[in-house]
């Protein structure tokens, strides 16, 4: 009988790369971690609010809009920004200086 239908509980679908999940796998089985526990942590730390989590939510944003903007300097050559707007730009920029001040 499946147990996890009791539980109050959502399940969550990833893709990731072949390498990288191979990769996360190895370095879990290790340490006898689980998948699931990786994710809940992760979760956990981010819902927080602290600083560490911060800092995760920051680094996914400024990776994204990294690409974001090699995309379209690679679409378009022209240097129009696309659907990447000034403000967001302007907000890229200053929380990069905000990092290396601290």
């Amino acid at each position: 009988m499946r147990t996890d239908l009791f539980e109050d509980r959502k399940c969550v679908h990833v893709k990731l790369n072949k390498e990288l999940h191979f990769a996360l796998r190895s370095k879990l089985f290790k340490h006898n971690i689980s998948m699931q526990d990786l994710f809940d942590e992760c979760a956990r730390i981010i819902v927080s609010e602290s600083i560490r989590g911060q800092s995760i939510i920051n680094a996914i944003v400024n990776r994204k809009l990294e690409e974001q903007i090699s995309g379209v300097k690679a679409k378009d050559k022209r240097n129009t920004m696309g659907e990447l707007d000034s403000e967001t730009l302007y907000n890229m920029i200053n929380s990069t200086e905000e990092k290396e001040n601290t």
